[in-house]
């Protein structure tokens, strides 16, 4: 066991945990493990929380509470699959570090058991988040008692223990097929783009529509559970969890069985799965011919470009913002007549602009592209250094790319939110100008970010972009700065109107310049010291 427990301490840190370069530091290696869970526990905890009210206030009273643990239950099940699939490519299949500890006395079996625990303990701390604030809604707002034994309890932790184990297996499966395919075909990541293309279009869908499926669900209640006959783990855990204990034992069994036969499966061929994996067939179809010609700044924008758009991990993770802010401008646009009678309700209370320019500065906030982009170069970065470019333009042309992805992205958002809110064109003016500004803000100092906490040899993409520290300061540092401008908009509204409008933007103009002069005047330093 103390082998497993060493492995499984490796596998817990790729999948978890990222450190920087400076070896031994272990106040940046706590900081990064605990940025990355929390991140993961206050989505669960916001998804399950909201939408568990939502689905209580009107499944309650019909006695159907076993539906919100349905639905939750299937949330926390797609959720982690999406959440993990692609990250077993990474760390179960494709770890660089593959070759050392195969090479250990250690059995291929072992070595996969550790690997895939470290997989369940992330679906357990997404599937913990989930499906613990149902519970705690479920017993505040039951009316039936249900939820205010202990006995509920003990049944809600042994489904919250279960779930990850279904949950990890169906991800080490689909993981090995995207491995696989990744391995075989050259397109590989315009498979996986298409996937989470369509999954988010399945999210957009639900969320669009989800005041028409809560109106269904309280006029037929007891349909919609029978209708879920497709998938019935989920039910007999939602049964179980309300005091079916036979319910409750055939679902732990469902998900425990089919975790055993994929771990000791596939453990038992592990090290011929990892071969096939890494091999790339050799291609006979080279052809001499010219290079087309470029510019420095056009080779390293494609160069840019080309992970940027050819790494899934990196594209959803990092673009999944831009995503969400087209969206927030055209859902407005559509919802024009929905928002116009939200805004009448509230008789002119409710501060319209700024509530639009925290919409769209949150989006720009997981807009994590600049960040990591310093990391993801990766051993290889002496390539780069080695080029006939100084380092000052290097750091340019990775904040220019953000830019050149977000500020159209941004401009065409703020339009559109212009038109739907029908602000004024002053207020569209100082809207697009502190967007703008933020977007140079969020750029230069994620670039920033990645010199001062740079990780050059993460086993893995998944590691850099997903739990690195400069992401997670790159990422919660400006949605402060949002804050602290609410504030200032807040406090300056006391004043006059105009004094509102200029406390924001003169943090942000102040913002913009402390970023871009730092950047200019420490940053070509900064890389010379990796």
């Amino acid at each position: 066991m103390k082998k497993f427990f060493a492995l499984l301490k490796v596998s817990v840190k790729s999948m978890l945990l990222s450190s920087t370069n400076a070896r031994g530091n272990s106040r940046k290696k706590a900081a990064t493990g605990v940025g990355a869970m929390l991140l993961i526990a206050f989505l669960g905890l916001y998804l399950s929380g909201f939408y568990s009210f939502m689905l209580m206030e009107v499944l309650s009273p019909v006695h159907m509470e076993v539906l919100v643990f349905i639905f939750m239950g299937m949330g926390a099940l797609v959720g982690g699959l999406m959440f993990t699939t692609f990250a077993v490519k990474g760390v179960v299949f494709g770890g660089k570090d593959n070759d050392l500890l195969l090479s250990m006395p250690v059995s291929s079996t072992m070595l996969m058991i550790s690997r895939v625990s470290a997989i369940y303990l992330e679906n357990l701390l997404f599937s913990f988040f989930v499906l613990a604030p149902a519970g705690a809604v479920c017993a505040f707002m039951t009316q039936s008692g249900v939820g205010r034994s202990l006995l509920f309890w003990v049944r809600l932790i042994i489904a919250v223990f279960a779930l990850p184990l279904l949950d990890t297996a169906l991800s080490v499966l689909f993981g090995a097929l995207v491995a696989f395919l990744s391995a075989k075909v050259s397109k590989g990541a315009l498979g996986q783009n298409i996937v989470m293309a369509l999954y988010l279009a399945a999210v957009f869908y639900f969320a669009f529509n989800l005041n028409g499926m809560i109106e269904g669900l309280a006029a037929n209640a007891m349909g919609v559970k029978e209708s879920l006959s497709w998938a019935a783990p989920m039910l007999w855990m939602a049964d179980g969890i309300m005091g079916d204990w036979g319910k409750l034992l055939a679902f732990a069994a469902c998900c425990v069985i089919p975790f055993a036969l994929v771990v000791f499966g596939l453990g038992r061929v592990y090290r011929q799965a990892v071969t096939a994996f890494a091999a790339r067939s050799a291609r006979n179809d080279y052809k001499l011919s010219a290079q087309a010609a470029s510019g420095q700044k056009k080779a390293l924008l494609a160069k840019e470009a080309k992970r940027f758009f050819g790494t899934p991990m990196y594209f959803w993770n990092a673009g999944i913002g831009l995503i969400m802010l087209l969206g927030a401008g055209v859902a407005a646009l559509v919802m024009q007549g929905k928002l116009d009678a939200v805004i009448a309700m509230m008789g002119g209370a409710l501060p319209v602009m700024p509530m639009a320019a925290l919409v769209m500065g949150f989006c720009l906030c997981t807009c994590v592209i600049a960040a990591p982009s310093i990391s993801l170069e990766g051993k290889y970065l002496w390539i780069l250094r080695e080029a006939p470019v100084g380092e000052k333009p290097l750091l340019w042309i990775k904040t220019g790319f953000e830019l050149l992805l977000s500020v159209p992205c941004t401009v065409a958002s703020g339009v559109c939110l212009t038109i739907a809110l029908r602000l004024s064109i002053g207020e569209g003016a100082v809207l697009l100008l502190a967007m703008l500004l933020f977007c140079v803000i969020h750029a230069a100092f994620g670039v920033l970010m990645g010199l001062t906490f740079p990780k050059l040899d993460a086993v893995n993409e998944t590691v850099v972009v997903k739990q690195s520290l400069a992401v997670t300061l790159g990422m919660f540092v400006p949605m402060a700065a949002l804050g602290v401008c609410a504030l200032l908009y807040w406090l300056g509204g006391m004043i006059s109107p105009a004094a509102a409008l200029a406390l924001p933007l003169a943090l942000l103009a102040a913002l913009t310049a402390a970023c871009v002069l730092i950047l200019a005047k420490k940053g070509p330093a900064m890389l010379r010291a990796l």
